[in-house]
């Protein structure tokens, strides 16, 4: 009779065990969908900020192309007024 009760026992540790890995299993697939969640809004990120560096950049590059054209037009303000005194 003692066998029997212990291998009931035996036999729902293991049943127990079984649902625990179940459950681990579960676990480990929420954790990986979970993570790709998270990739995928790693990537979002990204190119988020990549945009934001973009247009960063193409402000910076027009911004200067109209410091270099108002350099320019100041040189050549300057040049005709040299030539206006006669130098």
């Amino acid at each position: 009779m003692m066998r029997k009760s212990q291998n009931n026992q035996k036999g729902r540790k293991e049943e127990g065990s079984s649902h625990v890995r179940t459950e681990k299993m579960m676990g480990n697939r929420e954790g990986v969908v979970q993570n790709r969640a998270e990739e995928g809004n790693k990537k979002l990120e990204r190119q988020s900020s990549t945009e934001d560096i973009n247009a960063s950049a193409e402000a910076f590059i027009k911004n200067f192309r109209q410091h270099l054209l108002i350099q320019r037009l100041q040189s050549l303000e300057n040049y005709e007024q040299m030539l206006a005194r006669g130098l």
